[in-house]
This record gives structure tokens, sequence and C-alpha cells, in this order.
């Protein structure tokens, strides 16, 4: 056999979110966690308005990879929620905010 030998796939860190708790408090706490690159920020930042949904958890959420790449993960799933959420991201000043609507109005 020849070629190139194929490398494995970086997993990337684990984020979990437990049963019982929220989604909107388990994201805040990843971001907290999450260095800023950018540096306009120690960390992320989380902006989430108390009209928008949260939701309880009723079983655990785990998702593999970058924080950006576990808030796309997360927001794709519940993009096809009752009530749908969806985030926008800013990568320089390391702020996600996060709406009901799909223009983040």
């Amino acid at each position: 056999m020849t070629g190139t030998p194929v490398k494995p796939v970086s997993q990337g860190k684990e984020w979990r979110a437990p049963a019982g708790t929220t989604l909107r408090e388990n994201i805040i706490k990843w971001a907290e966690e999450t260095k800023c690159e950018s540096m306009a920020s120690t960390h992320w930042m989380v902006i989430w308005p108390l009209s928008v949904t949260d939701y309880r958890l009723d079983a655990p959420l785990m998702f593999r990879g970058s924080f950006e790449s576990a808030m796309e993960q997360v927001f794709e799933l519940y993009r096809t929620a009752q009530k749908p959420l969806y985030a926008q991201a800013s990568r320089m000043q390391c702020i996600i905010t996060v709406s009901d609507t799909r223009d983040g109005r």
C-alpha cells in the first residue's frame, strides 16, 4: 500500500452540559473557560437577553472540538427546537450574541 498516511482527527476539548442545568448557564460557563485569542477580553462573553428562551436540559449534552465548533454544534441542534435559537459570533471581540430570530434582532 502506498500514499500519505492518514492522521487521526483531533478530538479537541470535550464540552459537557449535565441534565438539570440550562443551556444558557452552560454556554456562559464554557465561554468563561475559553481564552479570547484576539486579546479583546480575557475570555469569551455571551449576550443572552432574558427575553430569549432558555432550555432546561432533560438529558446531558456533550460536544467535542474548539469552543467555536461546540457553539456551532449547539445552535445547529437548537435551530430545530420549538422556539429556535440562533447565535452570532464576533471573533475579534470574543462575543456570542444569542437570539430567537435569524437576523439577531
